[in-house]
């Protein structure tokens, strides 16, 4: 067998997984532009003078790390009432962190404290019997196993950069962890910054990942 050969057959079979397919590119910001909370299956439109990027997310695909950021009064607050660019004064950000898993149009995430070593999840995860938990794919996700939350993803076909999450993690933005939804457009990195040094003086978060 010649060496070309056998160097062409060797580095054949030692070619990787190809990665799994998914919806979209999730690196970077993203911000909430509409909300059914209730899951009523109404969709409505965030308060651009009040709260225009003041519910985030934030996706390190080298880490698989997302963050959530809030700016509110108090952790109850959504983004139906938060008071974010009206009361700089009497508002913080608030973050969670997860770590998550990606494919498809299906989403798992599992919460962790900043700073600790974040969960490791694969698409097997998803995959796997005990990630349907109380899941609805007709309808939505829902809590997986543990705390875990299986999303559902959707593109937003009028709207550039814009995906639609079923339902966020319990607490998340106000979700109940079952049927909320919430649509979210790309953003630059640089707005999901001020929820780390915020440019109005507000108490901020710690990154989840030092």
């Amino acid at each position: 067998m010649s060496g070309a050969l056998a160097s062409s057959l060797l580095a054949g079979g030692c070619n990787d997984d190809p990665p799994p397919s998914k919806l979209f590119d999730e690196s970077g910001a993203w911000s909430v532009i509409k909300y059914d909370i209730d899951g009523s299956g109404d969709l409505n439109d965030v308060d651009v003078n009040n709260r225009r990027d003041a519910f985030m997310l934030h996706f390190d695909n080298a880490e698989r790390v997302v963050t959530t950021a809030a700016c509110v009064e108090n952790e109850n607050e959504t983004p139906a009432n938060s008071t974010c660019l009206l009361t700089p004064t009497t508002t913080q950000w608030i973050c969670r962190c997860f770590g998550y898993a990606f494919k498809d149009d299906r989403m798992l995430w599992r919460e962790f404290e900043p700073g600790d070593v974040p969960p490791t999840l694969g698409v097997d995860d998803i995959d796997a019997p005990a990630a349907d938990g109380m899941a609805d794919t007709d309808t939505g996700g829902g809590m997986a196993a543990g705390d875990d939350t299986l999303i559902i993803l959707g593109e937003i076909m009028d709207i550039n950069s814009t995906y639609n999450y079923r339902p966020l993690p319990t607490g998340v933005f106000g979700s109940n962890g079952e049927d909320s939804r919430f649509v979210l457009q790309a953003r630059a990195g640089s707005v999901f910054d001020r929820a780390y040094d915020d440019p109005d003086g507000r108490p901020s978060c710690e990154p989840c990942v030092p």
